[in-house]
């Protein structure tokens, strides 16, 4: 049997160990680790897809009962584009002031913790992993130690802290009534419900904290704070946005499935979705910062994620969780490369920079791929998803909205690649280190090579085979070419005169007002779950 706590445990002894190493010894320690750790993270997945699902039981305890760890298609699905991408990461950053002791021992303890969450079975084990992610995730936002650094790591701490809370309440509630906290058995437990009324409480409470962890609206202001803190390394942003933020996506999966069985509110969580993903756009149009923009589009991404997963037919789920792969690989790339830029220009007002293609070419062309790739351009990965999420559907209001992100998407993006073009930088700057380059031009390359092979690419990794209807398929980029050209008549004619869109995307809410939100969540979720049943 695999030992799965080893997926916990190797990236924490990793990190404890680079601890005590310094300079070169510690990057060469760190990129040998993780490209054997990645080689671990194909094995366990070669050996699901080969043998099917992976149970590992604490102490020979018997199952449903012992803490477990559960590996399947979906999990280690998540555990191999985690180790991947944060084998980018490391290289990245391996070479740059931050990437010292303590960084690189927090940094690679939460890659042990993505891991116990996209494994964990046992509902206390994945409070504590959530909770110690928390603090972890807290003081790298923190690490810099900048005043504006420690106000949005701390706000990120108290919100999600509290949040959490919830899940135990609900955990507490679950434990008395069936005496199980193993999700699977939970699930079959629930057939036995007699009245489902009597879940709605502890549903409602584990969904305050899977919304919160994936920032749906409106429990969404502690992010763009979290992400696009000022002072935060490009590899902590990218991590954040690309991978950590997935882990609430997935919980949100197993468990509206372990309540299916007695609530199913996937038609609420879908209105959830296009509110999310239509808000999110809309304050992304309204920044001149370059980060706020991609964490905004963040969160109007996650909520198309949500459309997908809630919206019924099985094509338009499997759009949903390959949009999770394809989001990590593009907003990976965003988030390094405009480290890179802003660095550089010494500012992040999308207005003020101007000339990456001539100034770093590398960097411009990593940037512009993973643009195409966000926006759907025909050809790269978001275009495969997106078009497996509305061909799920042939409701004209649903492709409507669905269309209508789309051209939210695409405007936000043509007003961030004028930063690529126009005159180059006049002042002189350091170049790019060559790893740096290479890495974010390999991730670009990606978001295109990842839509090219989409279809042998989704029955590799998800086991799902689609097919594409070439006529939809060329409608599709038809439609594409112009709402991309309606996207640079609204720039010009609108957006880059800010006005009122400027004044909606500095909208917040303030910790009392996030805190408000969590509760009125909870009472919304509870009187829709009772209008449903």
């Amino acid at each position: 049997m695999m030992p799965l706590y080893l997926f916990v445990l190797l990236p924490i002894v990793a990190g404890l160990v680079s601890y005590g190493l310094k300079g070169i010894i510690r990057n060469i320690f760190l990129l040998v680790f993780q490209f054997l750790f990645a080689g671990y993270a194909f094995y366990l997945f070669f050996t699901v897809s080969d043998q099917g699902s992976i149970l590992w039981n604490s102490a020979g305890y018997q199952d449903g009962l012992a803490l477990s760890l559960y590996a399947d298609t979906l999990s280690t699905f998540l555990i191999l584009i985690t180790a991947v991408l944060f084998m980018f990461y490391l290289i990245y950053g391996s070479g740059q002031d931050y990437f010292q002791g303590q960084f690189t021992f927090l940094y690679l303890v939460l890659q042990g913790l993505i891991c116990g969450l996209f494994l964990s079975s046992d509902l206390f084990n994945i409070f504590i992993f959530l909770e110690v992610a928390t603090v972890v995730v807290s003081v790298l936002i923190m690490i810099n130690k900048e005043k504006q650094a420690i106000y949005d790591g701390m706000i990120y701490f108290f919100v999600n802290v509290i949040g959490t809370t919830f899940l135990l309440l609900s955990i507490g509630i679950l434990y008395q009534t069936f005496g199980l906290l193993d999700v699977r058995y939970l699930q079959k437990a629930m057939t036995l419900v007699e009245d489902p009324r009597s879940m709605i409480v502890p549903f409602a409470l584990m969904m305050v904290t899977v919304s919160l962890k994936t920032a749906v609206s409106p429990l969404f202001s502690w992010l763009p704070k979290a992400h696009g803190t000022p002072s935060a390394p490009p590899v902590v942003s990218a991590l954040l946005s690309g991978l950590y933020i997935k882990t609430g996506v997935y919980l949100f999966i197993r468990f509206s499935v372990m309540f299916q069985p007695v609530i199913d509110m996937s038609d609420f969580f879908l209105v959830i979705g296009f509110i999310t993903a239509i808000i999110g756009f809309t304050m992304a149009l309204g920044q001149h910062d370059i980060k706020l923009i991609l964490a905004y589009h963040t969160v109007s991404q996650i909520g198309l994620i949500m459309v997908g997963l809630n919206l019924g037919p099985e094509i338009s789920f499997w759009g949903g969780v390959l949009h999770i792969f394809n989001h990590a690989i593009f907003k990976s790339t965003l988030f390094l490369t405009a480290g890179v830029i802003y660095e550089a220009y010494g500012t992040r007002d999308v207005y003020k920079i101007r000339g990456v293609m001539r100034t770093m070419p590398m960097v411009g062309i990593a940037s512009l791929l993973s643009i195409l790739g966000i926006m759907g351009a025909p050809f790269f990965n978001a275009s495969i998803s997106k078009y497996m999420i509305i061909h799920g559907t042939e409701d004209y209001v649903i492709t409507l909205l669905l269309n209508l992100i789309n051209l939210g998407t695409i405007m936000s993006f043509v007003k961030y690649s004028t930063m690529l073009f126009g005159d180059k930088l006049k002042t002189s700057f350091d170049k790019p280190k060559r790893s740096v380059r290479l890495t974010v031009l390999a991730l670009g390359l990606a978001s295109l090579l990842t839509g090219v092979f989409a279809r042998p690419l989704t029955a590799f990794l998800l086991n799902y085979e689609f097919t594409v209807d070439l006529a939809e398929y060329s409608m599709k980029t038809i439609v594409f070419i112009f709402m991309f050209i309606a996207a640079i008549g609204f720039y010009n004619g609108t957006i880059k005169h800010g006005g009122i869109l400027e004044r909606i995307g500095h909208i917040e809410l303030t910790f009392n007002g996030i805190i408000t939100a969590m509760v009125g969540y909870l009472l919304v979720v509870v009187f829709f779950g009772n209008l449903m049943i």
